[in-house]
C-alpha cells in the first residue's frame, strides 16, 4: 500500500557497521591522544576502518576486531610520524611550501597530550591507550602486539618520565 512503511524496506545495520559505530570515537579518541590533531586523529581512524571494512570477512573472525583497528591506526600515526620527519627534513633543505596551514583545533588538555607525544613511541602509545581508550593491559598487548609484562613496564616508565617532564614545567601534584 502507497505511504506505509514496510517491514523488508527496513535496513538492518550489518556487523560492519554496528563495529563501526561502536569503536569510530574511541579510535579517534587514541590517535588524537598520540598526534594531538582532530583532523588527522579523524582522517587515519577513517582509513584504518576502510581497511577494516575492506578485510571484513577476516577481521570479524578475529579473537579482537577492536584491537586490531586500534593496531592499524596506531601504525598509520606512526608511518605518519616518519613522513612528517622527512617531510621536515625536506622543508628545511628546500624552503616552506607556498600554502597556508590551519592551526590544530584548541583543546582544554593541549600541553598536557603534548607532553604525552614527546615520549618516546612506545610509551605514549600504551598511556593514550590505557588513559584515553581505557583498555586493560592484556588488551593493550594485544593491540601492540607486545607482551603483557612489557606494557606494565612501558606504563610504569611513561608515567614517570611524564611526571618528570610535568615537574620540569612547573605543574606540581599531576600524579
Amino acid at each position: 500500500m502507497a505511504g506505509q512503511d514496510r517491514l523488508d524496506d527496513v535496513q538492518v545495520p550489518s556487523s560492519f557497521d554496528l563495529f563501526y559505530r561502536e569503536e569510530y570515537r574511541q579510535v579517534v579518541a587514541v590517535i588524537y591522544g598520540l598526534t594531538g590533531s582532530r583532523w588527522v586523529a579523524e582522517d587515519l581512524a577513517q582509513d584504518a576502518f576502510l581497511r577494516v571494512h575492506r578485510d571484513w570477512h577476516r577481521v570479524e573472525k578475529m579473537e579482537s576486531p577492536s584491537g586490531w583497528v586500534r593496531r592499524v591506526a596506531i601504525n598509520l600515526a606512526t608511518s605518519r610520524f616518519r613522513r612528517l620527519g622527512a617531510e621536515t627534513a625536506a622543508f628545511l633543505r628546500l624552503g616552506p611550501p607556498n600554502r597556508v596551514t590551519m592551526s590544530p583545533l584548541p583543546t582544554e588538555f593541549d600541553e598536557f597530550w603534548g607532553e604525552v607525544r614527546r615520549l618516546p613511541e612506545r610509551q605514549a602509545q600504551v598511556l593514550v591507550l590505557r588513559y584515553i581508550d581505557d583498555l586493560a593491559v592484556a588488551q593493550i598487548a594485544g593491540v601492540l602486539g607486545i607482551a603483557e609484562g612489557t606494557v606494565r613496564a612501558l606504563l610504569h616508565q611513561g608515567r614517570e618520565r611524564l611526571r618528570r617532564q610535568l615537574e620540569a614545567k612547573g605543574f606540581t601534584d599531576v600524579f
